[in-house]
């Protein structure tokens, strides 16, 4: 007989609960809370790698640090707290996603899991991020994502965010200068305007990443370097959608260079 075995063999749970009826309500707890951690742990590893550890240790790190400061996925879509007047004319001109929301999983990773782009956009979605890097480099450079830490990302050139006097709002300071990144899905994380971010949100091209808040919670604002108009484009899933994306991370870039004229 397998020695492991012996003490569980040995442990007569009813004859405990039996002798100790207060312990019933503790085991109950315990066997759901277990039960719930292991569904979440699986659902966290179904998202694939992004941001934190892939093992149960950054699945440990997101569900006590992270969670308890998150938005829910309600208010993800809540866009109260941005201004009605000053988005770019570009953004205002869009027309509503067709279809409705794409459904949204985790925080970090974050990704999109229904409503997703086919494989054939993915390429043309790289090259229009490639183009606009290579187009401004004077404003615009490649790095590795720093939310991420897979993908690279679309970041302000060091040079500007260095320079106290550049004109990079205080956004692009708090991101680190990471102005966005496209993920294997091909929905993609980018930083707008409040303004602009109202638009998409409420014309379905978007919602917000959980950790973007612009207001204080439990004293906390702008954590782990993300800033309150941090947002998830649903991936594009046609040529129009793709051309949609190309007005998007314009005025993301305009936004977080200070530069209105690319």
């Amino acid at each position: 007989m397998n020695t492991l075995t012996l003490p569980l063999r040995r442990l007569d749970i009813p004859g405990l609960i039996q002798r100790n009826p207060a312990a019933l309500p503790l085991v109950g707890a315990s066997t759901a809370a277990l039960i719930w951690c292991i569904k979440d742990y699986r659902a966290f590893l179904a998202l694939g790698p992004g941001g934190v550890p892939y093992n149960i240790f950054g699945w440990a790190a997101i569900t006590i640090l992270v969670r308890p400061f998150a938005l829910s996925e309600k208010d993800a879509t809540w866009t109260g707290d941005y201004p009605s007047e000053g988005a770019h004319q570009h953004i205002l001109d869009l027309e509503d996603r067709k279809g409705g929301r794409a459904k949204l999983a985790g925080i970090a990773p974050h990704r999109q899991m229904t409503q997703k782009a086919p494989d054939s956009i993915k390429e043309p979605l790289n090259e229009l991020f490639n183009e606009m890097v290579k187009s401004h480099p004077k404003l615009l450079e490649t790095k590795r994502s720093l939310y991420e830490k897979h993908h690279d990302a679309i970041f302000v050139r060091s040079n500007l965010l260095q320079d106290p006097n550049s004109s990079i709002p205080e956004t692009a300071r708090i991101a680190r200068g990471e102005i966005g990144h496209i993920h294997y899905d091909a929905s993609v994380h980018l930083y707008f305007s409040p303004a602009d971010a109202k638009i998409l949100i409420e014309k379905n091209w978007a919602e917000r990443h959980r950790m973007a808040r612009t207001k204080p919670f439990l004293g906390r604002v702008n954590m782990f370097n993300v800033a309150g108009t941090y947002l998830m484009i649903y991936g594009p899933r046609d040529e129009g959608e793709l051309e949609t994306m190309k007005t998007i991370l314009e005025n993301s870039v305009k936004f977080m260079t200070g530069v209105e004229e690319l």
